[in-house]
């Protein structure tokens, strides 16, 4: 499985997150650290050909602990667009 990076846009600059695969791969769910965790953090997907926003918003978290927040991922991998930020 390919890294999968969730993303969150300043003014002009773009900041990668990338996503906890090994629990992603076995639970079917983001686990995101607290500590990374900001309005406006979203994962670029593909549908219909088009890119979309998936946003990673508070109403979305399904559960967290001490740490992280939990959230589902509603997408096949193939999906999730690649991320190319110089």
């Amino acid at each position: 499985m390919r890294p999968i990076y969730l993303i969150k846009e300043y003014s002009n600059i773009t900041r990668k997150i990338l996503i906890d695969m090994a629990y992603l791969s076995s639970h079917k769910i983001i686990r995101l650290p607290k500590i990374y965790y900001e309005e406006g953090i979203y994962l670029p997907y593909k549908n219909n050909n088009q890119t979309e926003k998936y946003y990673l918003d508070k109403s979305k978290i399904i559960s967290e602990d001490q740490n992280f927040y939990f959230f589902k991922f509603p997408f096949k991998p193939d999906n999730v667009e690649e991320i190319t930020v110089k």
